[in-house]
């Protein structure tokens, strides 16, 4: 049995916890509240977690990362993966500017993903990166990947996009120690 610890809430986290709990060969957990900058929000959660799946942010995953794998470090724990949510344009890889919704200073928005990546790839834990361009609520089309270091469209990921693949990665163990963009259309549609 693989054990899935989700964090945060979002519709797509929704998704996936569904989508796990409806199979017997997974053990899903989800931390949806409390202070992810703080280490006791993770204490007594990791223990025998398989794959941790990040849905947390805009602001602040910097210091959620750090939190997060303090308690990893210190409780010599070895999760098999780990899958982060990130935006889209960290590397100006966009042709175009995104909307990041709840973020006043785009610039300091950026870093912070930039670091939370870093803290994640220096764990040299298994890792999967998808980054997100505009979310919206309605799926347009089937979504495709865009590999890290491409030039990206400005376009949509709807929540059911960015869950199928976050269940892809998990299940079949695709994009391992990946960086994706993931897009369903070229847009500047706004929901």
């Amino acid at each position: 049995m693989k054990n899935i610890l989700l964090l945060g809430k979002t519709q797509a986290e929704q998704m996936v916890f569904n989508y796990f709990n409806s199979k017997n060969e997974f053990k899903v957990h989800e931390i949806t509240t409390g202070d992810f900058t703080q280490e006791q929000t993770y204490r007594g959660h990791l223990k025998d977690v398989d794959v941790i799946v990040s849905f947390l942010g805009p602001l602040d995953v910097d210091l959620d990362m750090e939190a997060l794998f303090s308690v990893i470090y210190s409780g010599r724990l070895n999760p098999a993966r780990i899958i982060f949510l990130s935006a889209a344009g960290i590397d100006k890889e966009v042709d175009g500017e995104l909307d990041y919704p709840g973020v006043d200073d785009v610039s300091e928005f950026l870093k912070q993903q930039q670091y939370a990546i870093k803290v994640i790839d220096e764990s040299e834990i298994p890792y999967t990166i998808f980054r997100l361009v505009n979310v919206v609520n309605t799926k347009h089309n089937d979504g495709h990947t865009i590999e890290e270091g491409q030039p990206v469209p400005v376009g949509i990921v709807s929540h059911e996009t960015i869950a199928h693949f976050v269940i892809d990665a998990i299940v079949n163990g695709s994009f391992k120690n990946q960086s994706q963009t993931l897009v369903e259309e070229r847009s500047e549609r706004k929901e």
